[in-house]
């Protein structure tokens, strides 16, 4: 038998992590809701830029343009932020998390690539 901690959720007792079953399923109902650009083939398309990232040595993140990093892994990133259907591209998560949704900057981003 697990640990036994409070939900933090609805405060009853669990074995399940942090939040009870019910709790957790709750929460991951209204975040998916909340984040539209994570539905449909996100992780397929996902998995398969993070798989292509690992396998080549010349991959560069498309935020900052350094290769790999030892202690920093791929992440499928959004060219187009809110946008489900938007080209993935492999990006640092360190560099992936600093940006946030990056609207304003995103655009310049496309325009530098789209030039070399």
């Amino acid at each position: 038998m697990g640990i036994r901690q409070v939900c933090l959720g609805c405060g009853s007792l669990t074995t399940n992590g942090s939040r009870c079953e019910s709790c957790a399923a709750r929460r991951e109902r209204a975040r998916s809701l909340s984040r539209p650009h994570y539905r449909g083939d996100y992780q397929t398309r996902a998995k398969q830029v993070r798989t292509a990232a690992n396998n080549d040595p010349n991959c560069v993140c498309w935020l900052c343009g350094e290769p790999a990093r030892g202690d920093d892994p791929w992440t499928a990133d959004h060219v187009e932020p809110g946008n489900p259907d938007s080209i993935l591209m492999p990006a640092h998560r360190s560099c992936n998390s600093r940006r946030g949704d990056g609207r304003g900057r995103r655009g310049e981003l496309v325009m530098r690539l789209e030039k070399r």
